[in-house]
């Protein structure tokens, strides 16, 4: 929701500094002509007085400097939401996380366990608890959103990216199976916690042929 709302905030004032920037390229409204009323004909005699009037320079008009007030108070406005949207956006992948895996191959149990996320926001390694049983991997994340996790001593890698900063999806595969997992995160801590209870049949199904 948040994100959403960012999203919006962001397309608003690049919407009003556009149209700032259309009023300010607007040329400023001129003074009116003289009434032709107040057009006087000159006589022969005064030939020369109007040869001089002509001859004369004009006075320069001030310019206003609300256009550049306005570009400025856009620009400024533009910077603080790119500052808020996209500089403000960090995604950190440490800590723990209950991951949901979905099966996609026929005769494969769905389940849930928790995993430990420990080192930095581009790498480390994690520790999934499954029941009381404990398995290491490591993870990668670059782009600032795009994350990749695999096991030391099975072939399952995982793919998928950042939703928000406690949300994660994406797939994973072997030869053998393949489905889909989604993430959340719950706590910064990288302390070991229990993973949720789910069937014992779909775990020994799992690791069987997890080799």
């Amino acid at each position: 929701m948040i994100s959403k709302q960012k999203k919006w905030t962001a397309l608003f004032v690049a919407m009003t500094f556009l149209w700032l920037l259309q009023i300010s390229a607007m040329p400023l409204q001129g003074e009116h002509s003289p009434d032709q009323s107040d057009t006087t004909i000159e006589t022969p005699e005064k030939a020369p007085d109007f040869i001089e009037e002509e001859g004369a320079p004009n006075t320069a008009k001030k310019k206003s400097i609300m256009p550049i007030v306005l570009i400025g108070l856009g620009v400024v406005a533009v910077a603080a939401v790119v500052a808020l949207v996209v500089l403000k956006t960090s995604y950190d992948i440490t800590g723990t996380w209950t991951i949901n895996i979905d099966f996609t191959t026929a005769g494969y149990t769905d389940y849930t366990s928790t995993w430990v996320f420990t080192g930095t926001k581009e790498s480390g390694t994690f520790v999934e608890n499954d029941q009381g049983t404990t398995y290491n991997g490591t993870y990668t994340v670059t782009n600032k959103k795009e994350v990749w996790f695999k096991y030391n001593s099975y072939s399952d890698t995982y793919v998928g990216k950042f939703d928000s900063k406690d949300k994660m999806s994406g797939t994973f595969s072997t030869a053998t199976y393949n489905g889909t997992w989604t993430a959340t995160k719950t706590s910064s801590s990288t302390a070991a916690v229990p993973s949720l209870p789910h069937s014992a049949a779909a775990a020994s199904i799992f690791r069987h042929d997890k080799k």
